[in-house]
């Protein structure tokens, strides 16, 4: 396991919001104290969300090349603590913000040859930050491959910019999964784990990550296991 550093405190003011679509909204922060965030691909910020303590986490879905400001990605049809907290900010006000965390990161020894990234909903977003770092900034040559599950196509974002991924770097494969798929969607339809498990999957040293809520992530985890997957290669964030 690869040695990370603690996380620190910092305050950070909101610099941005960009609705995505009716879904999901971005969220931009400039860094004030400390000024500079220094974070792996894949890792996450805690808010602090209340005056009674509370805290919330968000995966990075920006670039760890900028590293003076970063953003997360809501899925803000829940209406939970977190999202209202945010949601209420205002421009420039600032936060208080826990980070870097988390070990949801590619693991560097010993070294996989494939990878495999499989979210639903916003779990999408840490593979928002790993796979264009892995791809332009690494100019990783492994085959990378992305299964990203959703209920209607209006709820996709990045679906552009994965494709372009794609275009840009033969390693690289995307495969958008919708449950409630119009009659001429012409990808996958169905739960991811559907499209799972009509493909056929690497085995050998092939690292899978898994992204979404705790039943997610046991489904898939059930599914890979049942393909000849090792426990050891299935590495995975839940959301709560």
């Amino acid at each position: 396991m690869q040695q990370l550093p603690p996380p620190k405190q910092y305050v950070a003011k909101l610099a941005d919001t960009e609705p995505l679509n009716g879904k999901f909204i971005k969220f931009q922060f400039e860094l004030v104290e400390p000024n500079l965030l220094e974070f792996i691909a894949g890792q996450y910020v805690s808010f602090l969300v209340s005056d009674k303590g509370e805290r919330r986490s968000y995966s990075i879905c920006s670039s760890p090349e900028v590293k003076h400001s970063f953003e997360i990605t809501v899925d803000t049809t829940p209406e939970g603590l977190g999202v209202n907290f945010l949601k209420n900010l205002q421009f420039g006000q600032e936060v208080q913000v826990l980070g870097p965390m988390g070990v949801f990161i590619v693991q560097e020894e010993p070294r996989e040859e494939n990878l495999v990234f499989v979210a639903t909903g916003s779990g999408v977003a840490p593979f928002h930050s790993m796979i264009p770092n892995l791809l332009r900034e690494k100019e990783d040559k492994r085959e990378i491959t992305l299964y990203w599950g959703l209920r209607h196509e209006e709820d996709m974002i990045w679906q552009d910019e994965f494709q372009d991924l794609a275009q840009a770097f033969p390693n690289f494969h995307f495969h958008p999964v919708l449950s409630q798929a119009l009659q001429e969607w012409p990808l996958c339809r169905g739960h991811v784990n559907d499209c799972l498990n009509i493909h056929t999957l690497p085995t050998g040293n092939t690292g899978y990550y898994l992204c979404g809520n705790a039943k997610m992530i046991q489904e898939i985890k059930e599914l890979l296991i049942n393909k000849g997957i090792a426990e050891t290669a299935i590495h995975h964030e839940k959301f709560y």
